[in-house]
C-alpha cells in the first residue's frame, strides 16, 4: 500500500470505492479514470478535500473504472509518487503513475507499426520500458514523439539515441517490461517541456499552464491552480517548464533511426590505407589531416581499436548521429571496413 495500489472497479461503480475509503477513514490521493477523463482526488481521513477533473471524465457512479490509491498524510496538493525517484533523468523523477497501464509483449513489438498506429489513433501519453538498471521513455502528443529518454547505469541519452535503445529492447525478451500509458495533455505536454528543456517564456500577470519544480518537486499546474505533486528533492532556484500549442506544433517530432536494431553494436577494422593514413611518416597521413582533421583523426584512431560503434561513439563523446556520417565518410574513403 505504501507504493499505492492500482487497479479496476470491476463491477463496482469508484463511489463505491470511495465509500470503503471513507469507511476507513484513508488519507491520500485517489486517481479515478472512466476511458474518456481522469479525476484526482485529495483525501484527508476518508473525506474529499479537493478534486481535479482532466479530460472529460464523467461521473463516479459507473463501474469498471480504473484507479491508482497513494495513501499518504494530510497534504496541501494530491501527490502520486515518481516512476524512478532515484533516477538521474529529471523526467524520469517527474513521470508519476496516474492509473495502471497497459503492459505490450517485451520481444514481440515492431516498435515502427506501433508507433504508426499510434500515430493514426492521434495518442498522447508515455510509452515506457523498464527492468533493474535500466529505464527509458518516450513522450507522445498527439500521436507525434516529442521527447525520449532512456537511462542505464547512470548515463542517460535523449532523442533518436534514446528511441534507438528503446527499438532495441522492445524485440529482446527478458525481464524488461514495456507499457503504454495514456495521459492527459496537463500532464504529457510539461513532461515533454522539462524533458526538452524548454522553459517557460510565459508573460508576467498571465495564468500559467505546466511544471514548475521547487523544494517541493514537481508541481503540475493548469492556469496557476496546482493539482498535482511528484515528490522529489531539488536543487537550484525553482523553475517553470511548458510547451505551449504553438511551440508544440514547431517542436521537432521524432523519428525512429533508419538503421536496424543493433547497428550500433557494428566494428570497423582500418584497411591498410587506413593504418597509413595514421603513420605520421606517411604522405597519405598529411593528406588525411588535411582533409578530416582532428576529428576525423580521433574517430579512426578510436574505431581502429575495435570497439563497437557505440563504444566509440561514448568513447569520442559524440552522439551516434554524429558518428554515422564520419563512418560513411571514412568508408568511401576506403579507410575502413565492416568486421563481419
Amino acid at each position: 500500500m505504501s507504493q499505492g495500489l492500482c487497479g479496476t472497479t470491476g463491477s463496482q461503480s469508484a463511489e463505491n470505492l470511495l465509500d470503503a475509503l471513507r469507511s476507513l477513514r484513508c488519507s491520500g490521493t485517489l486517481v479515478l479514470d472512466d476511458g474518456s477523463g481522469t479525476l484526482i482526488l485529495q483525501l484527508a481521513k476518508g473525506q474529499v478535500e479537493a478534486s481535479f477533473k482532466l479530460g472529460a471524465y464523467g461521473r463516479p457512479d459507473t463501474t469498471g473504472q480504473s484507479f491508482h490509491l497513494n495513501p499518504h498524510e494530510p497534504a496541501d496538493l494530491p501527490q502520486l509518487p515518481a516512476r524512478l525517484p532515484a533516477s538521474t533523468a529529471p523526467v524520469l523523477r517527474a513521470l508519476p503513475r496516474l492509473v495502471k497501464a497497459d503492459s505490450l509483449p517485451v520481444g514481440a513489438i515492431d516498435l515502427a507499426s506501433l508507433l504508426d498506429g499510434l500515430h493514426r489513433q492521434r495518442f498522447t501519453g508515455a510509452l515506457s520500458y523498464g527492468r533493474e538498471g535500466e529505464s527509458a521513455v518516450a513522450l507522445l502528443l498527439e500521436g507525434s514523439i516529442r521527447a525520449a529518454v532512456h537511462e542505464k547505469a547512470g548515463r542517460i541519452s535523449s532523442r533518436s539515441e534514446a528511441l534507438r535503445v528503446l527499438q532495441r529492447l522492445c524485440q529482446e525478451g527478458g525481464e524488461g517490461h514495456l507499457e503504454l500509458e495514456p495521459l492527459d495533455p496537463l500532464i504529457a505536454g510539461p513532461l515533454a517541456a522539462l524533458a526538452l528543456e524548454s522553459s517557460a517564456k510565459g508573460n508576467p500577470g498571465e495564468p500559467f499552464t505546466g511544471l514548475e519544480v521547487d523544494d517541493r518537486g514537481y508541481r503540475f499546474l493548469r492556469h496557476d491552480q496546482p493539482f498535482l505533486c511528484v515528490p522529489s528533492t531539488h536543487s537550484g532556484p525553482a523553475r517553470r517548464y511548458a510547451l505551449p500549442d504553438a511551440v508544440a506544433e514547431r517542436a521537432p517530432e521524432l523519428k525512429l533511426p533508419a538503421e536496424p536494431p543493433g547497428w550500433e553494436d557494428l566494428r570497423f577494422a582500418l584497411t591498410l590505407r587506413g593504418q597509413d593514413a595514421l603513420n605520421p611518416m606517411t604522405e597519405l597521413n598529411m593528406e588525411f589531416r588535411k582533409d578530416h582533421g582532428r576529428i576525423g583523426q580521433s574517430v579512426l584512431e578510436t574505431l581502429g581499436r575495435g570497439d563497437t560503434i557505440e563504444q566509440a561513439a561514448r568513447r569520442l563523446e559524440l552522439e551516434l548521429s554524429e558518428l554515422k556520417p564520419w563512418l560513411e565518410r571514412l568508408e568511401h574513403a576506403g579507410l575502413i571496413r565492416a568486421r563481419v
